[in-house]
């Protein structure tokens, strides 16, 4: 089942990163400088969140804490060789995305300015938790006991907001199947 629903999500990202057919652009119009202007938009709107504090929620792993929007070099130092490395052409910005999974867990990044800043840290399996104690397999209750009730909730997907990242849990007749750590990216669409 986890499987299966890892499967999907690749395959949703993998969607995502294609390119889209503006029904009110004639099909011989070069849309490339446009899409080059977004993603200096995009670059340029994120330049003031390489340069401050970490906030919102942090994923902790071995004493490391990772939180979104942060340059990821010194987590990956501080954790060690990932298990699996993989790359694919950023959906949103110039250059790479990358992907880095440890025993449990899965750090995405965005690229930004030559380094690379934290996106996305999936929770893949029951071996670790989120700092409250919640894991795969817990239920909504135990959820809402660590995280409170202050969460946006859409046919099953919870949504915790704090400053520029989002806690989701994603649930299944009551159970938590999933769970997702995201960056609130400024300009993003």
């Amino acid at each position: 089942m986890r499987k299966i629903f890892l499967f999907i999500l690749v395959s949703m990202l993998l969607v995502a990163c294609g390119t889209k057919e503006d029904p009110n652009t004639p099909n011989n119009v070069d849309t490339s400088t446009q899409e080059d202007d977004q993603n200096d938009k995009n670059q340029t709107e994120l330049e003031d969140n390489t340069d401050k504090e970490p906030g919102g929620f942090a994923f902790i792993h071995n004493g490391v804490s990772i939180y979104m929007n942060t340059d990821v070099e010194p987590v990956i130092d501080a954790l060690g060789e990932s298990l699996e490395y993989f790359e694919a052409e950023s959906c949103a910005f110039k250059g790479l995305d990358k992907f880095y999974i440890y025993p449990g867990f899965q750090i995405t990044t965005y690229p930004n300015e030559g380094k690379d800043f934290i996106s996305a840290v999936e929770i893949m399996d029951d071996s670790v938790s989120t700092p409250e104690g919640i894991y795969l397999g817990s239920t909504v209750d135990d959820m809402i006991s660590a995280y409170g009730d202050d969460y946006v909730e859409s046919q099953g997907l919870y949504t915790y907001t704090l400053d520029d990242s989002n806690l989701q849990f994603i649930t299944m007749e009551d159970e938590i199947i999933a769970i997702n750590y995201l960056a609130i990216v400024e300009g993003l669409e």
